[in-house]
C-alpha cells in the first residue's frame, strides 16, 4: 500500500482452492477507505505469479507486466469502496 494517511486499504484472500494439476484460483478483497473531503481514483497494483487470468473482478483491470495486474477504484470523500476480483493461476 501507498504512503496516504487518509486514504486507507486492507487485503483479504477470500478463496484459495486447486482446480487441477499446477491450476489453482484465488480470490482477493481490497477495501479501500477515503478520510479525504474529496473522492479519490486508488490505484491498486497487485503482483500475481505464474500464467494468470482474471475470471471476475468488480473493477476493470489490466495487465501491465507478465506478473502485474493494476486496477481504478473511485473512492467517495468521506466513504469506502470494495474491489473484489479471482484469477485462475497455472504453474
Amino acid at each position: 500500500m501507498g504512503e496516504a494517511f487518509d486514504v486507507v486499504g486492507e487485503r483479504t484472500q477470500r478463496d484459495w482452492k486447486k482446480v487441477g494439476s499446477g491450476v489453482y484460483e484465488v480470490e482477493w478483497e481490497i477495501a479501500l477507505r477515503n478520510h479525504k473531503k474529496e473522492d479519490q481514483t486508488v490505484w491498486v497494483i497487485e503482483p500475481i505469479p505464474g500464467d494468470w487470468q482474471v475470471l471476475t473482478a468488480t473493477h476493470p483491470g489490466e495487465k501491465l507486466e507478465a506478473h502485474t495486474l493494476r486496477f481504478q477504484v473511485p473512492v467517495p470523500k468521506e466513504g469506502a469502496a470494495r474491489l473484489t476480483y479471482r484469477v485462475r493461476l497455472r504453474f
